[in-house]
Order: structure tokens, then sequence, then C-alpha cells
């Protein structure tokens, strides 16, 4: 009796792995979407905002904000993604015993992309995250630099 409730417990549970695992897969492929959505209307604003015919300091001051918010939510999605690809591979490795697409694209090793005609290996650490911040903190220091211009 008590074996046979084993038995179903570990059944249930396994069937809460498939089905969390599945809800983290389905994330982890939204999550990137609305992060390049997110930062393709920022740079739409960016470009209505900094080439007005004739800028005020409000429009740097918005640009300013602007960025600060947007960096914000991406840094916050960017945590969830952490968290959640934490998640997937835990479920893969310590339950499923195994090396799924989660750890692959997360732990795995670095690609090689081809640059008109050479193969490169790239770095780790080039990543569409530093792509977003640079271009936050450019932004930031553009916004800066035209506001004090406008002084």
């Amino acid at each position: 009796m008590r074996n046979n409730q084993h038995k179903k417990r570990n059944k249930a549970d396994g069937e809460n792995l498939r089905t969390e695992y599945a809800a983290i897969s389905a994330k982890l492929n939204q999550l990137p979407s609305f992060r390049f959505a997110l930062v393709g209307f920022y740079v739409a604003a960016f470009g209505v905002i900094a080439v007005a015919q004739q800028p005020t300091k409000l429009n740097f001051i918005i640009l300013f904000g602007l960025t600060l918010v947007v960096w914000l939510v991406d840094l916050r999605t960017r945590g969830l993604l952490m968290t959640i690809s934490n998640r997937g591979m835990k479920i893969e490795k310590k339950y499923w015993r195994s090396n799924g697409w989660i750890s692959q694209i997360t732990e795995g090793e670095s690609p090689r992309v081809k640059m008109l005609f050479w193969n490169l290996l790239l770095p780790r650490w080039a990543s569409h995250s530093l792509g977003f911040d640079l271009l936050f903190l450019g932004a930031i220091a553009y916004s800066m630099f035209r506001f004090l211009e406008n002084v």
C-alpha cells in the first residue's frame, strides 16, 4: 500500500516537472521577444526626440528619464531570464540528469559566428545584454551632453 502511494507521488511529481519545464520553455521564448520589442520602441522614441528641429532642455530630460526607465525594465527582464533559466537547468540536471537545451544555451561552448569570410569564436562576454547596456549608457551620455550644451 505504502509503495503504491510512493509510485503515485513520483508520477505526479514527474508530471508537475514536465508542466513546469514547458512553462519555463515558453517564458524563455517570450521574454527575449519582449526585450527586443522594448529596445526597438526605445530606439524609435530616441530618434524622434534626438532629431527635434529645435530641441529644448526638456527634450533631453525626457530622453534621460526614458532611458533610465527602459534600462530598469530591461534589467528586471534580464533578471527574470536568469532566474527562469536556472530553474530550467536545475530540472534538467537534478531531476532528469541530462544536459537539455536550456543548459546548452546557458552554459554551452562559445558559439562560432560567420562574419564575411571568417568563422569567429564569439567570446562569452559578447552578448545582447552588453549591447543593450552600451546603448543605454551612450544615450545617457548623449542626453547629458546635449542638456549641458543647451545651458
